[in-house]
């Protein structure tokens, strides 16, 4: 049905920044304008995002992570996700909205996971502040899962991630996934190891996980078959870093695939990562070839599905 919360067509979050922001936020760092203009770039970028999703048909709505990456930007501390991004996105639209948030991890090799669990308890209370403010779906950014073969490293970031997660008090509606980020220049796999990825799988307190299978020479599905029968798996097929439109039939192909590893009901479809990874990389995309992204991974959706939400 199409009122599950599936969200088949699905995106990692954060969109290419306008020029109109990019500029306003070079001007209020030379000192050029108020914090009250950068506020009003922000707030018409995310009125523009929010109709570009609306209008190309993506399931679940996020502001572009436009108000976070701003000189005035302040660190966690259990509410600013609520008030700073999902009260006015909540005002935006009517549709379902998403706001990711970092997971924790050590600043550096010389921090003890202790001063990292500590962080956490503040990433909890993030997510908790976002399902009190209506946020619909909540989406974990977790690095260090990608090509994991060491399970000493994995009892951490499963500890790390877990401890936020765990306990979390939310209505049905709500989703809560995790985007296991690939990092610059890592392998996009979900593990090497069957063990680690069933690990991951069985012990995260999530409803999807967000898996990066963009730029993979020989994409693995087969490790989908360790999912839980009540998880959701976002296949990561279209790139958010290259201009060529993917074919739509070829991705179709891959869905068919990985279908074979995984009830075909238990998946979505999604960009690899967000767009703004673009401009971090190298990449050439411009907000056109960005929107024809969006609306290829509608298209295919509701071509495998028969809808996009």
């Amino acid at each position: 049905m199409a009122n599950d919360f599936t969200y088949r067509a699905d995106h990692v979050g954060s969109l290419l920044p306008p020029a109109g922001l990019v500029e306003a936020r070079a001007k209020h760092a030379r000192g050029e304008i108020a914090t009250s203009g950068l506020r009003e770039a922000e707030n018409a970028a995310v009125k523009s995002a929010v109709d570009m999703q609306r209008s190309v048909g993506i399931a679940v709505v996020t502001d572009g992570g436009f108000r976070c990456a701003n000189a005035t930007a302040v660190p966690l501390d259990g509410n600013r996700l609520a008030t700073t991004e999902a009260a006015p996105l909540r005002e935006a639209t009517r549709r379902p909205i998403k706001v990711a948030v970092a997971a924790a991890r050590r600043i550096d090799t010389g921090e003890s996971l202790e001063d990292a669990l500590a962080r956490v308890a503040i990433v909890k209370k993030e997510i908790e502040a976002l399902i009190a403010a209506g946020v619909d779906y909540i989406q974990l950014d977790a690095p260090g899962y990608a090509g994991l073969l060491d399970a000493q490293k994995l009892d951490e970031l499963l500890k790390l991630d877990t401890s936020a997660l765990s306990g979390i008090q939310r209505p049905d509606n709500v989703r809560i996934a995790i985007y296991l980020e690939p990092g610059i220049g890592r392998p996009h796999s979900i593990g090497g190891h069957q063990a680690l990825a069933e690990r991951l799988f069985t012990e995260l307190p999530v409803d999807r996980f967000l898996l990066p299978f963009d730029g993979a020479s020989d994409i693995g599905f087969e490790p989908l078959r360790l999912v839980p029968k009540d998880k959701l798996v976002v296949l990561g097929l279209v790139s958010a870093t290259t201009a060529a439109l993917e074919d739509v039939d070829k991705l179709m192909g891959q869905i068919d695939i990985a279908a074979k590893s995984i009830d075909g009901d238990s998946l979505a479809l999604s960009p690899a990562s967000g767009f703004a990874t673009s401009g971090k990389s190298g990449g050439q995309l411009s907000e056109a070839d960005q929107r024809r992204k969006l609306e290829l991974v509608v298209d295919a959706a509701t071509r495998w599905w028969g809808f996009a939400m």
